[in-house]
């Protein structure tokens, strides 16, 4: 009589067959029950406006002139589109941005709504890039998205921005994690 359980008693091969079919089992629980995250979102366009302007005092004939003041600035007219991804509705409640530069972060928050409207007018040459805000409480229903402006102040010479490092998007919601939006050095 021949031995047919010799086949079977290879610890070896017992112990491989346990593994390869707990790791199966391991590996499709992870892809069925794998959610994306909350929300997703992008950059669609980015238009930088650079300020410079020279406050300097003129000299008078009554009296010495005022001291030099250069000022510099960049507006960042950010085009952005946020998609909630989930089944319940997010909440949005802020947004700022952190440009990374040679010498340090600098981080700004979007302007309000009243700064927002505010830009056009002292700025009549960015009327341009002018889109509806996305708005600070906006309430995203499940499965939808939202496309609108964000508008970003930092007081750097264009030349300073055009020598950042990375700039992110942050956007933040109650009752779940912010969004982190990396926005590409060439737009």
């Amino acid at each position: 009589m021949a031995d047919d359980s010799r086949s079977f008693n290879h610890p070896l091969l017992t112990v491989l067959a346990a593994f390869a079919i707990v790791s199966l089992a391991i590996g499709a629980y992870v892809l069925i029950n794998q959610k994306p995250p909350v929300s997703a979102g992008q950059v669609l366009s980015l238009n930088v406006y650079p300020i410079h302007r020279d406050l300097s005092t003129p000299s008078s004939t009554n009296g010495l002139g005022g001291e030099s003041e250069v000022y510099d600035e960049v507006l960042v007219f950010a085009n952005v589109r946020i998609t909630n991804q989930t089944d319940i509705p997010l909440f949005l409640q802020d947004m700022w941005a952190i440009l990374d530069l040679p010498d340090g972060p600098q981080r700004n928050g979007a302007a309000s709504l009243t700064d927002f409207n505010k830009v056009f007018v002292a700025y009549p040459d960015v009327r341009q890039y002018r889109k509806d805000p996305i708005l600070r409480d906006l309430t995203l229903p499940a499965g939808q998205r939202v496309d609108g402006l964000m508008i970003f102040h930092f007081d750097i010479p264009k030349a300073q921005w055009d020598a950042r490092q990375d700039m992110e998007i942050h956007v933040s919601f109650q009752h779940q994690n912010s969004l982190v939006i990396t926005v590409p050095k060439r737009l």
